[in-house]
């Protein structure tokens, strides 16, 4: 079975693995659990130190029912991707982003669901700027495609405010690249902030930056 790609369906699955089992649902639900579970193992350990029964034992399946829902190693790296940009598309579908006309709760909006996307997903975050060198080249390809796509969102939303004259700009572009780095700062630089701020102080103090110089 591959995957399902209709924009908007909740039970879409991975892009890149296939399933032997035909309850879409229940193979999303246990990408998920793969994704995670598995991510932990990896950053931990090591991809190529990982085994399979020790993901099999982390996820609480068994070996063979864990090669129903994926078909070599590799793919289980996959779905670490696959999984986290579905989610963040699923955000900016259901979220409707783009029929609100002020630029500047757009870009609340964005800021704060990103975070709560990173928050969410915070290990495999790090999992794939770490060992994404690991990914086949069509997915890297991927990946990265997926990774700019949500640039070129935040661009449009500053785009749009420049032409409102909201927002003073000079290089929309440019500017969505830094914020874009700035919403994953925590999850690859969080350490700095141990001890002196909890996740939601980090989080609110990270909006507030970002945000400061378009919403006075």
């Amino acid at each position: 079975m591959k995957v399902l790609k209709k924009k908007g369906d909740k039970d879409r699955i991975s892009e890149t693995v296939s399933s032997r089992i035909k309850n879409l649902d229940l193979v999303r639900k246990k990408h998920l659990l793969i994704a995670k579970k598995a991510s932990k193992l990896f950053i931990k350990k090591g991809y190529h130190q990982t085994t399979m029964r020790e993901i099999s034992k982390a996820t609480g399946m068994a070996v063979g029912n864990l090669y129903d829902y994926i078909s070599k190693k590799e793919d289980v790296l996959c779905l670490v991707f696959d999984v986290y940009h579905q989610y963040v598309e699923e955000y900016l579908e259901n979220k409707e982003i783009f029929d609100r006309e002020d630029p500047k709760t757009l870009l609340k909006s964005f800021i704060h669901g990103s975070l709560s996307n990173v928050e969410a997903f915070r290990d495999e975050i790090v999992l794939m700027y770490r060992e994404s060198k690991l990914l086949p080249k069509k997915n890297l390809k991927r990946a990265m495609k997926k990774e700019l796509a949500q640039i070129q969102t935040l661009e449009r939303i500053l785009k749009k405010g420049v032409d409102q004259g909201v927002f003073h700009v000079k290089d929309p572009y440019f500017a969505a690249s830094m914020i874009f780095y700035q919403l994953i700062f925590s999850t690859l630089r969080g350490w700095t902030f141990k001890g002196k701020y909890s996740d939601e102080e980090v989080n609110h103090l990270i909006e507030e930056y970002i945000l400061k110089p378009y919403i006075t």
